[in-house]
């Protein structure tokens, strides 16, 4: 704690053995060395009154009387430190401040109505502010501190303690305590009764004091997301010319009229440079407004949009994530060919592709089509879950990717949130990492960084919007894809961390969720596959692109409707264009499933190994049938049926009386009909 060099001790002014002694174990920092410790000593014996205090007891000091001192002597001290008569109770109301640490921290804890902190000066401000008082506390409630600082007297105590304060070193204290004794006298005992709270000033982040500015701001924000993007330069040259009527300002939806006398302060316009424009506009909070209107909803989303942070699942097809995309290099008519992937999310894997130029639901199906033959040929199961677009998956959004139907949980993005999507991730990974390096062409035209930035040469015609520029067919084009997907599949996984030493396609088959569900062929091809309309004919098979199929068992005819043969059979070539099976729907209703029949050699001479398996497929199939047959047939008896001659009715008939009917006069015959008529007319009827 700092000690003064002076202090009022039994109204006396005395000075501080450590600032006056040379002895350099007992002498403070800035002693002026006036004599040694062995001299002080001699004095004190000498002279009566030279000594006021005695230092005994810890923490106290010898007081050296400075009257007693010589004028020499005195001066020395007083061009140091001051007048003591002056200077001694600022000094010594300096020994009782200390800094309070719980001060410190509640003001920077405190958070204004906006939930803003205080800022770091005003914290320093008000902490300064609560050790002065603190010290004033100490001194009016404690004699033995008030007889240090004050020199005992009680009286006017309060205007002792405000010269005090005012005179301390504002750089040392930076505070704005009232100078008036009863302002400070009333601020302490607000103090005292609020605690810290007290000393927060009412007005601080009050929105009244900062009314005009608000009305500012809001106008130059107003002017600056005009729809032609103006500069700053421009916005803050609108809003001088509105100040001084050159133009007039109105908000169109309203109507609302701006009224230029509301941005003046005290009579006169409030003007801004340029620079304060450009700070209005650049603060975060108005950054962000502004940039909703100047800038499009993708750039605003990954500029300022909160997203959420998630992480790659465990096990793969626990989630998988479609998405289409144009691939970068064009056709030689201009377009570029559409492509649709599905990434496995957990390894990065692509396991499902179409190609085609044009983007339609088609192209999903295709996918979808492309996907269930790879699983389909791996064994494995149906993806827990799968995220996709709106675009153009909405069609499909009440069946095949509702959820529960195909897959468990779909996930629908949001429109225009590519983040969200992982495909979008796949496919810059893919396109960056992979076709760049093993292609041509690859990257953007406006692209920031040189390495991504395509080249391309004007062509000066009629037109003056044509470029050079290679092109490729589509079978080229799909080919290449394929090659880089083999290539980014069969390549380290980027989390090496996790997957040492393996390959995406690895981590994708090592991987596999144990929970996943077997894929519901007959489901899955009602959707996604190809339908033809037959009849069961024979009771044995359907036809379906010329090959026939084979009903499992008979009995399936009795699930058939009354008279109904005609059925619906879903199936899906393999990537050989080959149809092993096919699925039977009547009235939207599942069937059967139906092999391929394999027809078998007539000439037993001729038979390979496969032809006796066919052979006894087929007999099997017979033999099941005619049994079928037997049995139903042995449930029927042949009946006779005879007339019931012993019938009698149990009570008496009652019988009724119908009047005749009366000629009806659309069906009597003229007067003039004669015999001859009636005859012409059978002759005619008999033939």
């Amino acid at each position: 704690m700092y000690k003064a060099p002076y202090e009022l001790f039994n109204n006396q002014y005395g000075v501080r053995l450590s600032y006056i002694v040379s002895d350099v174990d007992k002498r403070n920092a800035e002693s002026v060395a006036l004599f040694s410790y062995s001299a002080y000593k001699l004095r004190s014996h000498r002279n009566q009154g030279f000594r006021i205090k005695e230092g005994r007891g810890l923490g106290n000091e010898a007081l050296i009387n400075f009257s007693k001192l010589p004028v020499q002597e005195q001066n020395v001290l007083i061009e140091k430190w001051g007048d003591p008569a002056k200077t001694t109770k600022h000094h010594q109301f300096k020994d009782f401040i200390t800094p309070d640490a719980a001060a410190l921290s509640f003001f920077s804890a405190y958070r204004l109505a906006d939930g803003r902190s205080l800022p770091k000066e005003v914290i320093l401000n008000y902490t300064t502010h609560a050790s002065i008082l603190n010290a004033c506390h100490i001194i009016i409630s404690n004699n033995s501190a008030r007889r240090k600082a004050m020199g005992g007297v009680k009286a006017n105590i309060w205007g002792k303690l405000a010269e005090c304060v005012f005179n301390l070193d504002k750089k040392e204290f930076g505070h704005s305590l009232p100078p008036n004794y009863r302002r400070l006298q009333e601020k302490f005992r607000k103090y005292k009764k609020e605690g810290y709270t007290a000393l927060i000033h009412r007005g601080f982040c009050n929105d009244n004091s900062r009314k005009v500015t608000v009305d500012v701001e809001r106008l130059i924000l107003s002017l600056y997301i005009a729809q032609n993007k103006p500069y700053v330069g421009d916005v803050s040259n609108d809003y001088l010319r509105f100040l001084a009527g050159d133009i007039d300002i109105f908000d169109f939806q309203t109507g609302e009229v701006f009224d230029r006398n509301q941005f003046c302060e005290n009579g006169q316009p409030i003007t801004l440079s340029e620079a304060t424009v450009w700070n209005y506009i650049n603060e975060p909070g108005n950054r962000i407004i502004v940039d909703k209107f100047r800038s499009d909803s993708l750039t605003f989303n990954s500029t300022h949009r909160p997203h959420h942070h998630r992480h790659a699942p465990n096990y793969s097809f626990s989630k998988i994530s479609m998405d289409d995309r144009d691939l970068p290099r064009k056709m030689p008519n201009g377009n570029r060919v559409k492509a649709y992937y599905a990434y496995d999310i957990t390894s990065g894997c692509v396991i499902g592709v179409a190609y085609s130029q044009t983007k339609d639901k088609a192209l999903f199906i295709d996918c979808m089509r492309n996907m269930f033959h790879f699983l389909d040929r791996n064994g494995y199961g149906m993806p827990m879950q799968v995220e996709v677009e709106h675009h153009l998956v909405n069609t499909f959004k009440e069946d095949l990717m509702q959820a529960g139907v195909i897959f468990p949980f779909v996930r629908w993005c949001n429109p225009g949130n590519s983040q969200e999507k992982w495909a979008e991730t796949g496919n810059r990974i893919k396109k960056y990492g992979y076709e760049k390096r093993y292609q041509d062409g690859i990257g953007r035209f406006y692209s920031r960084l040189e390495a991504n930035k395509t080249k391309s040469e004007k062509i000066f015609d009629a037109q003056n919007n044509n470029y050079k520029e290679k092109t490729y067919s589509y079978q080229v084009l799909t080919a290449d894809d394929k090659e880089i997907i083999e290539k980014y599949n069969n390549a380290l996984h980027p989390n090496q961390k996790k997957y040492k030493g393996l390959t995406r396609a690895e981590v994708l088959a090592m991987y596999v969720n144990p929970e996943l569900a077997q894929v519901d062929r007959a489901l899955l091809l009602r959707y996604i596959g190809n339908v033809a309309t037959t009849s069961i004919r024979r009771s044995q098979y359907v036809q379906v692109q010329y090959a026939k199929y084979s009903l499992p068992d008979p009995k399936v005819m009795l699930r058939l409707l009354p008279n109904n043969y005609e059925v619906k059979a879903y199936y899906l070539p393999n990537e050989f264009g080959e149809t092993d099976s096919v699925y039977l729907y009547q009235n939207e209703v599942f069937i059967c499933r139906c092999e391929k029949i394999s027809a078998y050699n007539t000439a037993n001479a001729e038979w390979s190994e496969e032809d006796p398996l066919s052979y006894s497929k087929q007999a099997h199939y017979v033999t099941k049938f005619d049994s079928m047959v037997k049995q139903k047939k042995a449930g029927l008896s042949r009946l006779k049926v005879v007339e019931n001659t012993n019938y009698y009715a149990q009570g008496e008939v009652e019988v009724s009386l119908e009047s005749a009917l009366q000629p009806n006069e659309r069906f009597d015959l003229p007067e003039d009909y004669h015999y001859e008529d009636y005859n012409r007319m059978n002759a005619i009827n008999a033939l």
